[in-house]
């Protein structure tokens, strides 16, 4: 059973630039219980190629580059989800990817998140989310240049973002 949704938000630059977003592209963070490379090379494939999301064709867009700092906040949202048995964009206590992201030392200017659950494989998952309208264009969106995914259980959760 496929339930998935999509959310994207946009802000200004905020004056409170976390120094930390500079080393957000290194391995310093423990790893999902995923294939990173794979679900990167297929969200980039996609991308490169381009695609029909519902009636929209999209053209091909930039790669995305894998960023800890979104994995992070991915983790902390999927690992809620399966903890309390619930499934949506916002934290039981309010909070929306943005400020999750924020939360995690991202400094950003646009952010977008897919969620999904009890997709097997990371080409499920990928595969539901180009299936549907919203996510597949979260996924080829070309002011994204960052992205990570973090699967807990079988709650997954993609966030994409542009910094500065």
């Amino acid at each position: 059973m496929f339930l998935l949704l999509f959310m994207v938000g946009c802000k200004k630059e905020e004056a409170e630039n976390n120094a930390n977003s500079s080393s957000n592209n290194t391995n310093q963070t423990p790893s999902s219980n995923i294939d990173e490379a794979k679900i990167l090379q297929l969200v980039n494939a996609l991308r490169q190629t381009g695609c029909l999301c519902g009636t929209a064709e999209m053209p091909p867009v930039a790669p995305v580059v894998w960023n800890n700092l979104l994995e992070n906040a991915s983790r902390v949202h999927s690992q809620e989800m399966s903890d309390s048995n619930y499934f949506s964009h916002y934290s039981l206590d309010g909070r929306a990817p943005w400020d999750r992201a924020s939360e995690a030392g991202y400094s950003w200017t646009t952010i977008g998140e897919n969620i999904a659950l009890g997709q097997p494989t990371e080409e499920a998952v990928i595969q539901a989310w180009k299936n549907s309208p919203g996510h597949c264009s979260n996924m080829m969106n070309g002011a994204f240049q960052d992205m990570a995914v973090a699967k807990v259980g079988s709650y997954w959760t993609q966030l994409f973002g542009r910094q500065p």
